[in-house]
């Protein structure tokens, strides 16, 4: 059975090991916009720990366990917007979402976005939000399936 919780201290390495799975999808998309970087595992591991240890209503890591190991990982964050020339309600982005292969296609995505959802609720949140990679073209139908829709397009030219 898969337990869905909110991450302790003790599962920071393996949501590492998880986000370097993460990376290598991306990089294997896009080996040039996703190169490897002066940016560790350390830099990670500490923007997980403080977040893990902050205990924060706004900000959580939410874990999928099985037989005590992490096999999923997702960050949630809610943001207030703060320009008041937009109007824009707080929402919340949820950030990375990984599930290790041998774990995808059994609902655990859904899980992940339904625990968003009550971390919103909680918060008076009305919207998720999330960014696809435009090349993830599984994610970007996934997330479609469940009922995300496209707000706004980011683009980028190669200067030479």
């Amino acid at each position: 059975m898969i337990f869905i919780r909110e991450a302790g201290r003790r599962h920071v390495d393996a949501i590492v090991d998880q986000w370097n799975a993460l990376m290598e999808i991306h990089r294997n998309l896009d080996a040039d916009f996703f190169y490897a970087t002066e940016y560790s595992d350390g830099d990670y591991k500490h923007i997980i720990s403080e977040t893990i240890n902050n205990k924060s209503d706004d900000k959580k890591i939410i874990i999928a366990l099985h037989k005590d190991a992490v096999v999923g990982y997702v960050t949630i964050e809610i943001v207030r917007f703060s320009m008041l020339m937009y109007n824009f309600d707080p929402f919340c982005v949820i950030g990375d979402i990984m599930i290790a292969e041998p774990y995808r296609n059994k609902g655990l995505g859904k899980k992940f976005i339904e625990e968003a959802k009550k971390i919103a609720k909680k918060q008076n949140v009305k919207k998720l939000m999330l960014n696809v990679f435009g090349k993830n073209k599984t994610s970007y139908e996934y997330f479609k399936h469940l009922g995300f829709e496209d707000m706004m397009y980011q683009m980028t030219m190669l200067i030479e």
